[in-house]
């Protein structure tokens, strides 16, 4: 199988040459790199081709984006310019282990049902030292090199897969229409889900990839609750990709269960949306009965109700944090 490897760029100078240099000497080298870049204003484009140039690597190339398009839609952009059989998603601002891509290509390869794998991760700092006790949540600490399946359901309204430690076959391409979902969920949400529906989305249990944490992140300042809740444009608007987003991956289900549960959802963010527009007190008190649904943002009961009266305090423009 030919692999690309998608890389979404944004005035990343700091940490983008390292991250090139541990794509660059994976144990088992990639086809083809895509760097799409969406505007920078520190010269990061002129680093990437600096980097290409001096290691005499042809198949990698650098775009650059007329008008900043976001990270979302930048990286579908990259990803829809990838040709290789298995497309790799990388952050700027990371470091791959030197087996990421021979570990998951491997187990492709001995998994030929998985349309989307993920693999494990440690998380470090701006200095590259190692955050202890992080890494994805909901799921167990058991990094042995098995492969743990996640269903449809699980990603209905949630996001714990992140990019940066996903590949995913090439066959998915056609069915990733531009959609941004940077306000909420994300083109890793959008691509797991999907893979999910089509074949098999899955982990595997191996730490493949350092995955920087730091203040400059975008995905991290944009996809946090925390940020999130402090936002109330951002709500709308996240409400509004998250109907369009899961509206049009509704239509690819074959289990009546999975098709039942988005619509749930849809209907749940459709009354959240209306109330926070209108304003309408008993609205917002009718949604107590989708508490359950509202869990899936928290995968707690008590994250349920803080998004529930979030809602509230959004709605009658309530700002504690004054």
């Amino acid at each position: 199988m030919t692999t690309s490897v998608a890389i979404a760029a944004y005035n990343g100078a700091r940490f983008i040459e390292e991250q090139l240099l541990s794509i660059m000497n994976q144990s088992l080298k990639v086809d083809e790199v895509i760097i799409c870049d969406d505007g920078s204003t520190d010269g990061t484009p002129d680093i990437c081709r600096a980097f290409i140039k001096a290691n005499g690597l042809e198949n990698w190339q650098v775009f650059e984006n007329p008008v900043n398009k976001g990270y979302c839609l930048n990286f579908l952009g990259a990803i829809e310019k990838c040709t290789g059989d298995v497309i790799f998603i990388a952050d700027q601002d990371d470091r791959w282990k030197s087996q990421k891509v021979e570990k998951m290509l491997s187990c492709l390869n001995e998994n030929p049902d998985v349309s989307v794998l993920s693999c494990r991760y440690d998380v470090i700092d701006g200095e590259g030292k190692i955050i202890e006790n992080s890494g994805i949540p909901y799921l167990g600490s058991v990094f042995d090199g098995s492969v743990e399946y996640l269903s449809v359901d699980s990603f209905i309204g949630c996001s714990y897969i992140r990019g940066f430690a996903m590949c995913f076959k090439k066959e998915l391409k056609e069915y990733l229409k531009p959609i941004d979902l940077k306000s909420m969920l994300s083109h890793d949400w959008y691509i797991c889900l999907l893979g999910a529906l089509k074949g098999k989305t899955a982990v595997l249990n191996l730490k493949l990839t350092e995955y920087r944490y730091h203040f400059d992140n975008v995905s991290l300042s944009d996809m946090t609750r925390k940020t999130f809740l402090g936002d109330r444009q951002k709500r709308l608007k996240g409400l509004s990709e998250s109907i369009e987003g899961h509206t049009y991956l509704k239509d690819f289900c074959t289990d009546i269960k999975d098709k039942k549960n988005f619509e749930k959802l849809i209907r749940l963010e459709q009354k959240r949306l209306k109330f926070l527009n209108n304003k309408n007190f008993f609205l917002w008190l009718s949604l107590i009965a989708y508490i359950n649904v509202y869990k899936r943002y928290y995968k707690s009961l008590k994250g349920a109700f803080r998004v529930w009266i979030g809602d509230f305090c959004y709605g009658y423009n309530i700002n504690f944090k004054k």
